[in-house]
């Protein structure tokens, strides 16, 4: 019996053993998975580094994008086309049929007041671009090309910035540079430093975007370029840095948030938001009501008929102060929060409503109202 024992606990301690194996195995197996899926800059420094090979298929589909600006003086009489500037742009999409082509994607500030575009290729090759469209509140805009993509270029695949995380690899592939030199095909590599960074304007986004965040160096020029992952997908477009006391803030716009816009421009030459059906202005005021001043917020100015603000009820000097459960202090939170909603979506608001006398001043009272209206998209 004692002996019977003994080997029983040999072989539960033999069996322990192997499971311990197999879970370290499995773990194991599991942490390269998630490190080949999501690999971190550490892959550059390994015979893995897949950089290269990025590099040499998306850098044909990056071009340098110039524009030129028409003008005329009506005391000389004479009229001129001067350069306006340039950028980067990237080929995304191709146009397959008898008149073959493709789109560029670039940033609306790169063409913004451009009459005349062209794209210069990694190889030498010249093509004129024709503006397909634009969205100022993303800042993105989209041009056209006619005939095949020279040097072997190819569309550069879309990836899902949603999938980012904090730490992996990211590549930045653009042309930085001034008007006298331009350094074509430039790449760079950093780790995705920051994701739906809110507040990042340089006053090119008229709504609000959420940028990525990323050490990858840009320079004038890079703008309009690519943020890749690991895959070599696109996944943002670099759009901006800060250029003061900081070093290694670049910030990119997620590829996830415009695509829907890209093929709105691509399908009808602009972008069509859900909308309230208000016009508003930023109200100044204590941040809980009083009876005689009203709480700072979105203060409605107009109200479109037939709209769903219409339908639900608002009227002018409502004062929103509330969308969703997000505080709104001002016009520009009111935009956001519609923003973050899409078509169809409902809106949840707080708003208060005072009384005017005929010169337009809050007599006495207000009246507290909880709204519900769905956004639509309005002509």
């Amino acid at each position: 019996m004692r002996q019977f024992n003994i080997y029983a606990r040999c072989l539960a301690l033999l069996l322990a053993a192997l499971m311990l194996t197999g879970m370290l195995a499995v773990a194991e197996t599991a942490n390269q998975e998630a490190a080949e899926e999501n690999p971190s800059y550490d892959i550059v420094y390994s015979s893995n580094n897949p950089i290269p090979e990025i590099a040499e298929r998306v850098r044909p589909a990056i071009v340098q994008l110039n524009t030129k600006q028409e003008s005329w003086d009506p005391a000389t009489r004479v009229a001129q086309v001067n350069d306006l500037g340039g950028g980067s742009a990237c080929y995304i999409r191709k146009i397959e049929g008898e008149e073959p082509g493709g789109y560029m994607l670039t940033n609306y500030h790169v063409v913004k007041e451009a009459d005349a575009y062209t794209a210069l290729w990694l190889d030498g090759t010249e093509t004129d671009l024709d503006l397909v469209g634009y969205d100022d509140g993303s800042d993105i805009a989209v041009l056209k090309f006619k005939g095949e993509a020279p040097g072997g270029a190819e569309p550069i695949p879309m990836g899902d910035s949603d999938a980012l995380r904090i730490g992996e690899l990211a590549i930045i592939i653009g042309n930085p540079g001034t008007a006298d030199e331009v350094f074509y095909g430039s790449v760079t590599a950093g780790i995705i430093s920051g994701l739906e960074r809110e507040g990042v304007n340089a006053d090119n986004f008229s709504h609000s975007i959420t940028t990525i965040q990323t050490d990858a160096p840009i320079n004038g020029g890079n703008s309009g370029g690519a943020l890749l992952n690991a895959k070599g997908e696109m996944v943002g477009i670099p759009t901006l840095k800060y250029m003061t006391i900081f070093e290694g803030l670049t910030f990119c716009i997620p590829i996830s948030v415009v695509k829907g816009y890209i093929d709105q421009i691509i399908d009808n030459g602009s972008v069509v938001r859900p909308r309230m059906g208000v016009t508003v202005t930023s109200i100044d005021g204590p941040d809980e009501a009083m009876k005689r001043y009203p709480p700072c917020g979105a203060q409605v100015y107009t109200v479109e008929p037939g709209t769903p603000a219409d339908k639900a009820g608002l009227m002018e000097k409502d004062v929103i102060t509330e969308a969703n459960g997000t505080r709104i202090k001002s016009s520009q939170d009111l935009v956001t929060a519609v923003d973050h909603c899409g078509e169809g979506q409902s809106m949840e608001l707080t708003v208060y409503r005072y009384n005017y006398d005929a010169d337009g001043n809050v007599t006495s009272g207000y009246e507290e109202l909880h709204l519900t209206l769905e956004l639509e998209i309005i002509d």
